[in-house]
């Protein structure tokens, strides 16, 4: 008589593989997750940069006063739901030339990850890596 089934080992391997093709998995779609979250974040702080753009061609100026900065059409991401990047500008105005901004939105779960435009258009990705901060240019 033929012994049926799968031996002990043979489920062990068929385990083991599993295992690192879902962890493989589910660490690309992470990291596609996060891409995708990056790119709309971009998007909403180039709407953003579009009102300050119009703003300065109406008043010859980013700032609202030189202790103020005028109120952005969007302050977080996603519109509805959980927050999970919060909008506003990188430095108050106090401190800022006149012909000079830059917008930031900043992770909400972890304050040192963020993504930053400035009026020149340089948009870049920063996040903590070990005790520094890493950037890297967006397009």
């Amino acid at each position: 008589m033929k012994a049926r089934g799968f031996s002990l080992q043979e489920l062990v391997v068929c385990l083991v593989l599993t295992s690192l093709l879902a962890g493989w998995g589910i660490s690309s779609y992470r990291q596609h997750v996060l891409q995708q979250e990056l790119q709309a974040v971009a998007g909403r702080l180039k709407q953003c940069a579009a009102f300050l753009e119009e703003y300065y061609a109406v008043n010859f100026r980013y700032k609202e006063s030189a202790y103020n900065w005028p109120a952005l059409p969007y302050s977080r991401y996603p519109d509805t739901g959980n927050m999970k990047f919060q909008i506003g500008f990188g430095a108050t105005a106090r401190n800022t030339d006149n012909g000079y901004y830059a917008l930031r939105a900043v992770d909400t779960a972890d304050k040192r990850h963020y993504v930053e435009l400035t009026q020149t258009g340089m948009l870049r990705h920063c996040y903590p890596e070990g005790s520094k901060t890493v950037c890297q240019l967006m397009h």
